[in-house]
């Protein structure tokens, strides 16, 4: 499933793997004056160990991907900066959710 949200960031999830794609013109804009990742970070489905969702970012947590010690708020623009954190508005993050916890409840299934 594609999801290609208003920030120019593109999430693609199959099966096996989740792209976090922020090389559009739109989005590299946004990551440079916001001090956010850009280009493209890939995470193996199998290698998703959980994930959060504020109203505007979904941290996806992953083996070999660095994770924030805490999420008070003060610090939600460091972590908006992390590879494995998408940013956009809540109604296009939310599927997005979904979709990953999905991912989660199938790999705890086998």
């Amino acid at each position: 499933m594609k999801y290609e949200l208003k920030s120019g960031t593109d999430v693609i999830i199959t099966k096996s793997r989740i792209e976090i794609i922020r090389t559009s013109g739109k989005s590299a804009m946004k990551t440079l004056f916001a001090g956010r990742t850009s280009g493209e970070t890939v995470i193996r489905t199998s290698a998703i160990t959980g994930a959060v969702f504020y109203d505007d970012y979904l941290m996806v947590f992953a083996s070999g991907f660095p994770s924030p010690s805490d999420f008070k708020i003060f610090n939600t623009g460091d972590i908006k900066q992390y590879p494995n954190c998408i940013v956009g508005k809540n109604e296009e993050l939310d599927p997005i959710y979904e979709e990953i916890l999905n991912i989660m409840k199938s790999q705890r299934e086998y």
